[in-house]
């Protein structure tokens, strides 16, 4: 009983792990960038008025 226990903790342990160390980032690599740090709302000159 006490093997069975050990073998579930350590497997959710694992998956834990591959999840938030290979799973994640390899997906959230696959996401596209905007190129600004604002999400692409970066207006331009020194006043901001967008004119560009």
């Amino acid at each position: 009983m006490q093997t069975i226990l050990v073998i579930l903790t350590f497997s959710l342990a694992a998956g834990y792990v591959v999840k938030k160390f290979v799973w994640t980032p390899i997906f959230e690599g696959r996401q596209r960038s905007t190129g600004t740090l604002d999400g692409g709302k970066t207006k331009c000159g020194n006043k901001g008025c967008g004119c560009h």
